[in-house]
């Protein structure tokens, strides 16, 4: 049996060998950001811009350029994938009990976004023995809990996959309070896999990121690396290229 500490993540050559990897690889050492950063490469959902104008540059799905892209949900898809992460960010959750000392309330329910932050909310909800759910996207981007009713003493951890703006991890805790006639009470700490933005709190509770990417855009007539003479592609339609050394 191969014991988690000599599991070597760099060694993996391909996306089918990296879905051999197992949770329990995790259980006795931690799992570094350059470790993630192998996985999600393997899996065509991370790339950032080396600076040098002969290479391509991004052009996201909304034509505006970037100098990265990160998609956690191709990587999150993996089942194997998405405990290992959700483990990940257990870990960084005790962490936070050791560091204060404080006593913290039990957590109740985890809550993640629809859809990409519910596969990994779940997992960590199990990890927790917690209750799960997950909103639903309703109308002009909001989001709607539906199916439950969370009681008054409990209290709910958001988990995200991704932060980009803080806006999903908002309209989670309005879709919440929408649903419910009584305050809504939420945990000390938001927990999110990703945080490619430059806000470390929501409503004054603290963001636990276990990775960070000051990932920039620019629409295309202000982007400093077209006007240097970098192509722009699409990263899911040129992957190869993008990426290339």
């Amino acid at each position: 049996m191969r014991h988690p500490l000599f599991v070597d993540i760099f060694s993996i050559p391909t996306l089918e060998d990296l879905r051999y990897l197992n949770v329990h690889d995790f259980r006795a050492r931690r799992l570094t950001q350059p470790e993630f950063e192998h996985m999600a490469k393997l899996c065509s959902a991370f790339w950032k811009h080396d600076g040098k104008p002969e290479h391509p540059h991004a052009e996201l799905s909304g034509g505006e350029c970037s100098d990265g892209f990160i998609n956690v949900l191709s990587v999150l898809c993996y089942t194997n994938l998405c405990r290992i992460m959700a483990l990940t960010l257990y870990q960084m959750l005790t962490d936070e009990f050791q560091r204060y000392g404080k006593h913290w309330p039990e957590i109740d329910w985890v809550v993640g976004s629809d859809h990409a932050g519910a596969a990994l909310a779940h997992d960590v909800a199990s990890l927790l023995n917690a209750k799960f759910d997950f909103t639903e996207k309703g109308p002009k981007h909001t989001q709607v809990w539906k199916r439950f009713q969370i009681g008054t003493a409990e209290t709910v951890l958001q988990v995200e996959e991704l932060v980009t703006t803080t806006q999903t991890l908002q309209d989670v805790r309005f879709g919440l309070r929408a649903a419910h006639p009584q305050p809504v009470t939420f945990y000390p700490v938001a927990l999110t896999l990703v945080n490619r933005s430059n806000v470390q709190a929501i409503e004054d509770t603290p963001i636990v990121s276990f990775a960070n990417y000051d990932i920039k855009k620019w629409k295309p007539e202000d982007c400093p690396l077209c006007k240097a003479g970098s192509k722009r592609l699409r990263p899911k339609q040129h992957w190869a290229e993008l990426t290339q050394p």
